[in-house]
């Protein structure tokens, strides 16, 4: 091996959906530490090992979630820190970096989201004794992890609109979307793709000990921790709350029949066994309502000869003439560099939240009926925005489409990350070294995790 590099860092802070603000005491790292894993060109140090589990371990005891053994603990938070070091690794020789205008603005996304400011966070951070230069560094990495997913992975995924229809017009899916919701535990024993029948079978035994063991009267919480290998085996195999069409039929079809704290019978879906626990049900009636806005604009751009500065000054000359009776529809239509909308006097039509870039929809939000804004910068250049209606839309049938297309994408997702470190896995030279056993130990190829769900803590979105 050419180079083994020892970092001492503690473990990553979790990310579900985007990323999560997980104070912890940082520990000075001995200069002599024991390799627990060696993984391509790096290392795992005893000491990251164990400051990332302790960290899950005080994260389990905040929610009640009973421990199993620290062995198993161990070899569960192993297995997510060989993950991370093998997409960090593909990530640099991909090239893939994130630089710091984009990872401030990732901060400032969660910091905004917690209703918090940097000045917050930073205390936050102090008050576990943890140096905000190294939290900024573990928001760098999962940006970065998540740009390789999406280089590498998303790529691959394809949802049409028939696969949404044909989930939506489907008879489990009509039987299965009630106005309910459901709050959901899993334990999952992975397969590879095609599966050989001993697999199979061994999973299939497995699953049955698991079923056998909560019948029994043993924590499902605890049993995940110690034998998921889903996503959310660390936080005791929480799903949370979720509506029908955004859970696999399967898992509908399971739930269903099941009354609050019962466990169901071994599921098999495309990644694995499942054992499923109805933590409880609750009733999600209400319509998706909307708020439309009807706006138009004058869209300037800058270049080499026009600064942000004038043009800024020639949209207030504009706004001036409008003002002076000049209609809005006569200067877009000469003066906008949108040429989609100039024709139709500057028109965009009604919107919706998110389909416009931020700082213009930010800026359209604060505006009255027939205000017209002051000159707003955003990627395209600078614009007047004006306001001429709005009004409350059900778009509840958009709405599931949606859902059912994010589900979709989410479950393919999962399963093609978990086949693409597999993959990465199997290519990779992997020695795991175990503290009760001196003898190195090549590692398996074993299911992955992908991306973490949001918790109950600061977290950024995409």
């Amino acid at each position: 091996m050419d180079k083994v590099k020892a970092y001492f860092l503690s473990g990553l802070l979790v990310l579900s959906m985007g990323l999560t603000l997980t104070p912890r005491e940082i520990q000075a790292a001995e200069p002599l530490d024991t390799v627990v894993a060696v993984v391509g060109d790096d290392v795992i140090t005893q000491s990251e090992l164990d400051k990332e589990t302790s960290y899950i371990k005080t994260q389990l005891q905040r929610t009640g979630t009973p421990l199993p053994s620290n062995a198993e603990l161990e070899k569960q938070v192993l297995d997510r820190m060989i993950d991370q070091k093998l997409e960090l690794q593909m990530a640099a020789k991909l090239d893939i970096t994130v630089d710091d205008a984009t990872l401030d603005k990732a901060i400032n996304a969660i910091v905004a989201k917690n209703q918090m400011n940097i000045d917050a966070l930073k205390q936050v951070l102090q008050k576990d004794h943890v140096n905000y230069d190294f939290y900024k560094n573990q928001v760098r990495e999962q940006l970065v992890i998540q740009q390789l997913l999406q280089r590498e992975v998303a790529p691959r995924i394809y949802i049409s609109k028939q696969d949404v229809d044909n989930i939506l017009n489907s008879k489990g899916y009509q039987e299965a979307h009630e106005a309910v919701q459901y709050n959901i535990e899993d334990i999952l024993i992975a397969l590879p793709d095609e599966p050989t029948s001993e697999e199979l079978a061994a999973a299939n035994k497995k699953a049955a000990q698991i079923v056998q063991k909560l019948k029994a009267g043993a924590n499902f919480q605890q049993l995940a921790v110690a034998e998921s290998n889903g996503d959310e085996a660390l936080q005791g195999g929480a799903l949370g709350w979720r509506t029908p069409e955004q859970l696999p039929q399967v898992f509908v079809n399971a739930v269903r029949g099941l009354n609050a704290g019962d466990v169901s019978e071994p599921l098999r879906t495309g990644n694995g066994i499942h054992v499923l626990r109805l933590v409880g049900v609750k009733n999600n009636d209400e319509k998706h309502i909307v708020q439309e806005t009807h706006v138009r604009h004058i869209l300037i751009k800058t270049d080499a000869v026009n600064t942000d500065e004038s043009v800024r000054k020639q949209l207030l000359n504009l706004k001036s003439q409008m003002n002076s009776g000049v209609s809005f529809e006569q200067l877009a239509e000469k003066y906008s560099q949108d040429p989609a909308s100039a024709i139709k006097g500057g028109e965009l039509g009604w919107v919706k939240p998110g389909d416009l870039v931020l700082p213009f929809e930010k800026a359209m939000n604060a505006l009255a009926i027939n205000q017209i804004s002051d000159p707003v910068k955003t990627e395209y250049g600078w614009h007047l925005i004006q306001v001429l209606g709005r009004r409350d839309t059900d778009d509840t049938q958009e709405y599931k489409q949606m859902q059912v297309r994010r589900m979709l994408f989410e479950t393919k997702m999962n399963e093609k990350t978990q086949d693409w470190l597999r993959r990465m896995r199997q290519s990779t030279y992997i020695k795991i070294y175990l503290k009760a056993d001196d003898t190195p130990k090549a590692k398996a190829a074993v299911p992955q995790k992908s991306a973490p769900d949001n918790k109950a803590q600061p977290v950024a979105n995409e």
